[in-house]
């Protein structure tokens, strides 16, 4: 949860930033209340929620490092599930991120502010736009900690009590927020997101600035409508009367049907913009990832290999893709020195993974391209969901491929010998390959596995494997060793906060005492019941 005293201080701090960015002279009548364009909040207030979970920490150190698209090059301890404590506070600016986006439906909705708000946007367009981000946010805060403190602009609810510490209106302040449970916050996030879709008007005016959709607004409705089949699909299997109603009213709404309909949040150009990869290598000289050796060997059309030095040819971890070799490694990844694709493996040590100098390096787009867009949501997604929706139907598992090699910019002749080769649609190959699609949107990918059991590609915990060094010709015995021994598969969720044990404890403990072991990474969510 947010820290409390900080909230306002933190959103005046980001108005006062706006005021001295614009080149407008907000201080002309210090008697009169000073107005930012909401656009320059909404802008500002996308940045720091990609920037939050788009980063080398909350992405490139969990989710990644987690789905095993990247391996830490200098540090193991979070391959090995052993999470920092900054990591776990992401969750407090979703927690500013959220308030800031209540405030903006504020200033649109509060007669004294309508009127100034509307130069930035129809006042419902903006609304509702800013309930689908408050959806979206909710639901990474939810599928990654459990149940949490929540806020609903649609529902009156006496368990949804996040963001009143100073309240509004008739509303009571509220510092120690009961945390909502998981059943009720999926089912509320459906609800607005239906709602917001439903309150868009695309005759009038977007919000401006729109570094997403450039001001669309009937393709903000199509992503309310295809993240609302995202979610829907995730809770099937705990709630199958609710998510197929709104499985069916989504799509027959309209979702995504083309990379143009992506949601995609777009830097800029120059360093003090750019994507949070780019300055990690670029401005603050790190470079503590590789492309993860399971990763690595999927796209390479290989199995992984065992203490025998023998390739695991079948069984739980073989390769359906065996033999065919992925064109997106060209983009997901570079070749090392050599001229080769090699992954990194699970280090147990910072010396040990410094003994290691061949492993490819994320693609140079990803690292190097400042203005590099980060997906929140995209077509190919959708096109394995309906796969899945229809039996592994291979028209929409064909069509998947298609959208992520095409987004990705892979050639058409490449595409074309690519599906001729792989193997035809059935739940092992929609579901790897959605895995595969979803590369750079680790949380997602994370749901996706906890829901299902795939990719079966990854280096379970416990496991023996060996890595070729062709450098030495030798092969290197390793074995993926998590720092918690409770642990027998990938976590299912991140620890809570410790601030919450001293701010809201009494809340927190409800909350840990509701999951299967209390508050740790190996307590099943709710929906996760495979």
């Amino acid at each position: 949860m947010m820290k409390m005293k900080n909230i306002k201080i933190l959103l005046a701090f980001n108005l006062i930033l706006f005021m001295v960015a614009c080149d407008v002279d907000y201080f002309e009548n210090p008697n009169e209340p000073t107005t930012v364009p909401t656009e320059a909040l909404f802008n500002n207030n996308m940045k720091r929620v990609v920037d939050a979970t788009q980063d080398t920490w909350f992405s490139g150190r969990f989710t990644y490092a987690t789905m095993q698209y990247w391996q830490q090059s200098e540090y193991g301890d979070e391959d090995r599930y052993v999470y920092r404590e900054s990591m776990r506070q992401t969750q407090n600016t979703l927690y500013e991120v959220a308030e800031n986006f209540r405030e903006i439906i504020r200033l649109n909705e509060n007669e004294s502010t309508m009127s100034s708000a509307a130069a930035s946007g129809d006042n419902q367009n903006q609304i509702a736009i800013c309930r689908i981000m408050l959806a979206w946010t909710f639901n990474l805060m939810t599928d990654t900690w459990g149940d949490i403190p929540y806020y609903s602009y649609g529902t009156e609810d006496a368990d949804f009590q996040a963001l009143r510490v100073s309240g509004f209106g008739d509303d009571e302040a509220i510092i120690s927020p009961v945390y909502a449970t998981q059943a009720k916050i999926n089912e509320d996030i459906l609800k607005e997101l239906q709602a917001a879709a439903n309150q868009l008007d695309e005759s009038k005016t977007g919000i401006g600035g729109d570094n997403v959709f450039g001001g669309d607004v009937a393709k903000w409705k199509v992503f309310a409508n295809s993240l609302r089949l995202r979610i829907a699909n995730k809770i099937k299997g705990v709630n199958a009367s609710l998510a197929n109603t709104h499985i069916a009213d989504a799509i027959a709404s309209g979702v995504f049907t083309s990379n143009s309909d992506n949601a995609m949040f777009k830097y800029e150009a120059g360093d003090k913009n750019a994507s949070r990869m780019y300055r990690a290598w670029n401005v603050d000289n790190r470079s503590d990832f590789a492309v993860g050796h399971s990763f690595i060997n999927l796209l390479n059309g290989e199995n992984l290999v065992d203490h025998t030095h023998t390739a695991v040819t079948a069984g739980a971890n073989a390769n359906p893709f065996l033999g065919i070799i992925d064109p997106r490694i060209h983009e997901y990844a570079q070749p090392n020195s050599n001229g080769d694709y090699v992954g990194m493996f699970i280090s147990e040590s910072s010396a040990e993974a410094a003994t290691f100098t061949i492993e490819s390096l994320p693609g140079v787009d990803i690292i190097d391209k400042p203005d590099f867009a980060e997906t929140l949501m995209e077509y190919a997604e959708v096109c394995f969901i309906q796969s899945e929706l229809n039996g592994w139907d291979q028209t929409w598992y064909e069509a998947g491929i298609r959208a992520s090699m095409e987004k990705w910019g892979v050639s058409e002749a490449d595409i074309t010998d690519y599906l001729a080769a792989v193997p035809a649609a059935n739940e092992e190959n929609v579901l790897t390959q959605n895995y595969i699609a979803l590369y750079m949107q680790g949380h997602t990918s994370w749901m996706n596995y906890r829901r299902t059991g795939y990719p079966k590609t990854l280096i379970p915990p416990f496991a023996e494997y060996s890595v070729y060094d062709p450098t030495a010709d030798t092969w290197l015995d390793k074995v993926f060793t998590p720092l918690v021994e409770e642990v027998t598969d990938l976590p299912y969720r991140m620890r809570y906060p410790a601030q919450e044990q001293t701010l809201n404890g009494a809340n927190r403990k409800v909350a840990a005492d509701a999951l299967s072991n209390g508050d740790v990474i190996y307590s099943k969510l709710w929906w996760d019941v495979d």
